[in-house]
């Protein structure tokens, strides 16, 4: 069974012919919809067995472990916009039995979406925040929904019953988690939806979340692109999306390299999107406003922020919360997000110099990220003459943004906190202190972040009272 490691986020293969294997066929339903036919799956050529029932209860244990484990974000305006691009994806296609389709966002940093054979579609966090606007995400959702139109998970479940199997779940899981004494819990989250889904699934439930065979790859390709584009979503978005996948991570060393780095053939696919997109204009076609889709899925980028900070992948989160703050410079939670991601940057440049960019540099980096903790990675950089004036850049600009949040929004509790973080950081105490007091004040206990903010002002107020301090 050959897996291929572009996990359902390969959107476009190869012509399709494949098409012509679905038994039941529907055409665009929207108004001004481009006239392409859209295939519903095997219909009355697939029923049930007993194999097919206990794979569904598999997929139906996944989804619930995923909602006890937190791994399902619960965002309203990120759900209602999941909902509405999907359900357009779906137009007027008959669902299958034993199908509820829902789309949900996974609390993951992996670049990687799948489809379980309920009817569930996850979309990884990670992915998310790569995507620039809506018709790139319905490229996504069309090849999805098409894996669980067209039955893949059951019948490669079958096929596989009938010969060995050739990948190994605790292989599978564990190609999907982290290795290394310095991991940070950040780190460790990587690939989340597949270890997880490994504690309780079986081996193909976890291929799932991986990918198919080559021909049903193909198969959901060419029938995800149509039918995108019979609900008016301009094709052309998904050639945007594989240059995207190129440019993806190329600011740091990953920990975790995403599945579908592997893929051979990821240009020959950017060139039939292409193709397909010049052969189905439409004045009607969608793609989408950027500003919108970043609204609609904030809440996934700023927890990726979150993810990457704790990850050691500041140059990325200055890049996602940059984007942010640009779209929306009225909003002090992007202000400080971008704020924080310049603090945590510290002494590394905001971008790869020459040296990193070279094979070497990327050994060394990696040797590094695993030999050395967060600290004393900083410490090294701060000890080089270009790390001094990198953190001196990366401190003012924070402390620009900071000071700027607290002018426009007095009140706005986290510009405190962080201001505090930045002045401690300095070896400024008394600053530190001050900030650490307004922001208890403010907060009166309601804030998770209380008690350690409490400590932190119990710190610096000792180091301020040192002997010897001056500031």
């Amino acid at each position: 069974m050959l897996k291929c490691l572009l996990t359902s986020l390969i959107l476009v293969c190869c012509p399709p012919f494949f098409a012509q294997q679905a038994s039941s066929i529907s055409t665009a339903a929207l108004s001004g919809a481009v006239p392409v036919q859209v295939p519903s799956g095997p219909g009355q050529g697939f029923a049930f067995t007993k194999i097919d029932t206990d794979l569904l209860d598999e997929a139906n244990a996944v989804d619930a472990l995923y909602e006890k484990k937190g791994l399902v974000m619960h965002d309203p305006a990120l759900q209602a916009f999941l909902d509405s691009v999907g359900n357009r994806v779906l137009a007027n296609r008959p669902i299958p039995e034993n199908v509820t389709f829902r789309f949900r966002a996974v609390r993951d940093p992996m670049v990687n979406a799948f489809a379980l054979p309920n009817g569930s579609v996850y979309v990884t966090t990670g992915l998310l925040a790569l995507l620039e606007n809506e018709a790139q995400l319905a490229g996504v959702l069309g090849h999805e929904t098409s894996h669980v139109f067209e039955r893949h998970t059951y019948l490669e479940n079958r096929s596989v019953r009938k010969k060995a199997l050739t990948i190994n779940i605790l292989e599978i899981a564990a190609a999907a988690a982290p290795v290394g004494g310095n991991l940070s819990q950040g780190v460790q989250i990587f690939g989340a939806s597949v270890q997880l889904a490994a504690m309780i699934g079986s081996d193909i439930i976890v291929a799932t979340i991986y990918g198919y065979s080559r021909e049903m790859e193909h198969q959901a390709d060419s029938d995800g692109i149509a039918a995108m584009t019979a609900a008016s979503y301009d094709p052309s978005a998904m050639a945007r999306s594989f240059e995207l996948l190129d440019q993806d991570s190329s600011l740091e060393y990953e920990p975790i390299q995403g599945f579908y780095r592997d893929h051979p053939k990821l240009s020959e696919r950017r060139e039939f999107a292409a193709q397909f997109a010049s052969e189905h204009k439409a004045g009607a076609l969608v793609t989408g406003d950027s500003k919108a889709y970043l609204d609609n899925v904030s809440a996934a980028i700023c927890y990726e922020i979150g993810v990457d900070l704790s990850s050691r992948r500041e140059r990325t989160a200055v890049e996602r919360a940059t984007k942010l703050s640009a779209a929306f410079p009225g909003n002090p939670k992007y202000q400080v997000l971008l704020a924080d991601s310049y603090r945590g940057l510290g002494a590394k440049t905001k971008a790869p110099t020459d040296e990193e960019r070279t094979r070497h540099g990327q050994a060394e980096h990696r040797k590094e990220y695993f030999s050395m903790t967060p600290e004393e990675e900083q410490k090294a950089l701060s000890a080089k003459p270009e790390g001094q004036a990198a953190l001196r850049d990366n401190e003012a600009l924070a402390e620009q943004l900071y000071k700027g949040v607290i002018q426009s929004n007095p009140s706005y509790a986290a510009a405190h906190s962080g201001l505090g973080f930045l002045f401690e950081q300095e070896g400024k105490y008394n600053e530190a202190a001050i900030e650490y007091q307004t922001y208890l004040q403010m907060e009166s206990g309601t804030s998770m972040d209380h008690l350690r903010i409490q400590r932190r002002l119990a710190a610096v107020q000792k180091l301020a009272g040192s002997p010897g301090h001056t500031q």
